[in-house]
């Protein structure tokens, strides 16, 4: 296994400073919920980062088995803060398999700030204006009812949507696969070999990607996702489960009103649908002075009102999460700049996004501007989703089905529907 000296400082750079206080106690170990009795975590992985074993970690899935919940830092003698150790092994797995890799590389790292969040972003948009609207340079705004297609055409913004997103996707799902690969040795079988009487050995393999196992993990996996039931054994970091909670589903339900509006964007763009919606969606009350309630305006109206719930979920739930890494002080981690990037992004979506709203509500001109600094926000997160802490739902997820398909769940979770009765 070869030493790599300059890792621990990359692992340190990335917000796990406190690495060198670590005396291998093993207290991290012995408190975490989520540990299994099996080769526990995260005294190991604290050695290999202080000796530089840079292989290993890149490769260790139990790092992201850690859900950061703070018992080991809070319990920690040293104050060395596993739980922020793990966190930046994480950053530092999601830029070594994603590719192109050194866009990951970059971005987390501030003095990458003004590269992919000013100059990237203001090109891509200016370049969205210029197809779409190129009197906007001019200062001049649209006329009449005030309405973001207006300035913008929405299938101008959908389609790019759909292109950046793609791109977005496509990277994730090569960075998810390499990793794959790389904590499965390839992806193939693992053998487990069990001494049995009379000289006799028990051979077993387990399969690897492509496999009825695999399929089943993922059901499981899938479960104590939507549950969120990882989250429910923290003691230290207890705001963390309806913080992530709340973004979680918030975006399921953002991404719900995006569907509605891509249905509604059809009959625009002249796409023949079995069902005629209506575009721009109405305001949900709006349904309740109507004398004759058209079936279409109610289903676009129930779009608008799952993305308005959506929004103030990931606002309230990305707030919350703000002011736990501020003020908890039991937690006692405050976070680094990869987790703030990630969390303002979110919050500045939701807050610019009803700001929109309300703009457009009460006919005001600043909805325009107002929206051309939303589309900033999404594009950073959706662009840059697969090299940031959002590309943590694809490789924990992974790592999750590898640890269930290896018997390593933590022994706090049940590992079937019925071991929960």
């Amino acid at each position: 296994m070869e030493v790599d000296p300059k890792f621990a400082r990359e692992i340190m750079a990335l917000g796990g400073k406190d690495l060198k206080k670590c005396m291998q106690c093993a207290n991290c170990s012995v408190v975490c919920p989520l540990s299994p009795e099996d080769d526990p975590f995260p005294r190991k992985e604290m050695i290999w980062a202080q000796w530089g074993l840079k292989e290993r970690l890149l490769k260790d899935p139990n790092a992201w088995l850690c859900y950061n919940c703070a018992d080991c830092s809070a319990y920690c003698p040293r104050d060395a803060k596993p739980g922020q150790v793990l966190n930046a092994i994480r950053a530092r797995v999601i830029s070594e398999y994603a590719w192109p890799k050194f866009i990951g590389k970059i971005l987390n790292q501030p003095w990458g700030f003004p590269i992919f969040v000013i100059i990237v972003p203001a090109i891509i948009l200016g370049a969205l204006i210029a197809w779409a609207n190129p009197s906007i340079f001019t200062g001049t705004l649209p006329s009449g009812v005030v309405e973001t297609r207006k300035l913008l055409p929405i299938e101008n913004v959908e389609i790019a949507g759909f292109v950046l997103g793609g791109f977005a996707l496509l990277i994730g799902l090569i960075g998810m696969w390499r990793y794959w690969l790389a904590i499965t040795d390839g992806g193939g079988m693992e053998y487990t070999v069990k001494p049995l009487e009379n000289a006799e050995v028990e051979i077993k393999g387990k399969s690897g990607f492509m496999g009825l196992y695999f399929f089943e993990a993922f059901f499981f996996v899938l479960r104590d996702i939507l549950y969120h039931n990882w989250f429910k054994v923290c003691d230290a970091n207890k705001p963390r489960f309806p913080a992530h909670l709340l973004i979680f589903y918030g975006f399921i339900g953002l991404a719900l009103a995006a569907a509605g509006d891509v249905i509604g964007l059809g009959e625009v763009v002249g796409v023949k649908l079995p069902v005629k919606l209506v575009y721009p969606p109405p305001w949900p009350w709006e349904i309740l002075y109507m004398r004759e309630v058209d079936p279409a305006y109610a289903v676009m109206a129930l779009f608008k009102l799952i993305g308005m719930l959506g929004g103030i979920a990931v606002m309230v739930g990305s707030g919350v999460a703000i002011w736990n890494r501020l003020f908890n002080k039991r937690s006692k981690e405050l976070g680094s700049y990869y987790d703030w990037f990630f969390l303002l992004v979110v919050l500045l979506v939701g807050i610019t996004g009803y700001c929109v709203a309300i703009a457009r509500l009460f006919e005001s001109t600043a909805t325009y501007w107002l929206y051309l600094i939303h589309l900033y926000f999404v594009f950073m997160l959706l662009v840059y989703a697969p090299y940031s802490k959002f590309a943590h739902m694809l490789y924990r997820t992974v790592a999750m089905i590898y640890a269930w398909t290896r018997d390593r769940y933590p022994k706090n979770i049940p590992k079937y529907f019925w071991e929960a009765i």
